[in-house]
């Protein structure tokens, strides 16, 4: 008889419902801290506008991912 080969899989928490949520929050994080830095060195007020627009989608993606969680 053949033996089976175990499956390889991802870590649990690859594989959690949350985590491509936390990771887009995390990412979005990211890019709002980039664009403050970006308006804060060049003096303009269009950086931040987009990092407030990133703040609140970073904000939704974490809000989705904690209503998973539970």
């Amino acid at each position: 008889m053949l033996r089976r080969r175990p499956r390889r899989t991802a870590p649990s928490w690859v594989r959690h419902p949350a985590a491509g949520m936390l990771l887009l929050a995390a990412l979005y994080l990211t890019a709002t801290v980039v664009n403050v830095l970006l308006a804060v060195t060049m003096n303009t007020w269009w950086p931040a506008l987009f990092a407030t627009l990133l703040a609140l989608v970073s904000v939704l993606c974490a809000t989705t991912a904690w209503r998973r969680l539970r």
